[in-house]
């Protein structure tokens, strides 16, 4: 007898929405956490180089409160967005070759890190 082979056709053209939507996720969590990154590094104080000594120049030895709360706001939001996303990805996560995004993953708990961060310094 002779063998009966299936033909697999490839129906999907592409990415669809919630895969698309998971990508987007990621991205403004990437550019959120470059941005709380940015005002962690303008509210940590400054650190004193010889020219500071040798011309007694006065240096902020302090952490700036109001930078911390726009990275705090910031995180917040980035945690919020990686939820999202990871609902975004479960939706999709029913196929053999459907992959988390590590991405959402990572960011999600550093942004979490750094919220408990802020909570308890």
């Amino acid at each position: 007898m002779a063998e009966m082979q299936r033909r697999f056709t490839e129906r999907r053209k592409g990415p669809d929405a919630v895969v698309r939507a998971v990508w987007w996720t990621a991205g403004i969590s990437w550019l959120l956490f470059i941005a709380a990154l940015i005002f962690v590094e303008t509210a940590r104080p400054e650190i004193e180089t010889f020219f500071d000594r040798q011309f007694d120049i006065s240096i902020r030895d302090y952490w700036n409160e109001n930078a911390l709360l726009y990275m705090f706001i910031i995180l917040v939001l980035n945690f919020a967005v990686c939820v999202i996303g990871f609902i975004f990805n479960m939706a999709r996560h029913r196929r053999k070759t459907d992959r988390f995004n590590k991405s959402i993953l990572i960011l999600g708990t550093l942004s979490l890190a750094g919220i408990l961060w802020y909570l308890f310094r």
